[in-house]
């Protein structure tokens, strides 16, 4: 069986939980305690790699939107995540590129010097 693990996903998932937690005034300590209320064990620490991560499976993030009081997932604002998501990352996919080309010129110029006519 194979798994669909997408970068830009996990960080979509990263930046709308901690939106929420922000909005709600919630910290990983106090969704652990609201998680446990609903029957769910999770660790602030584990909660926090979790989030952080993006990389949590379906019934925990249901458990979390139940724990944070979030009635209405709107699709609409997920996927403007996800749409600055993919800007960001393809910036700084770019940005690397930059940087190892400057890089590469950098050590040819250097065990390569310009020679004087």
């Amino acid at each position: 069986m194979k798994f669909f693990d997408s970068p830009t996903m996990r960080e979509t998932i990263h930046r709308l939980l901690r939106s929420q937690m922000a909005l709600k005034g919630v910290d990983y300590n106090s969704l652990s305690q609201r998680l446990a209320m609903l029957g769910v064990a999770q660790t602030a620490t584990n909660l926090r790699s979790k989030v952080n991560h993006g990389t949590l499976g379906a019934q925990l993030f249901i458990y979390i939107q139940f724990a944070l009081g979030i009635d209405d997932l709107e699709l609409d604002g997920i996927k403007a995540i996800y749409q600055d998501v993919e800007n960001d990352l393809k910036l700084q996919a770019a940005d690397d590129i930059s940087r190892s080309a400057a890089t590469v010129e950098e050590q040819l110029l250097t065990t390569n010097p310009p020679q004087n006519s």
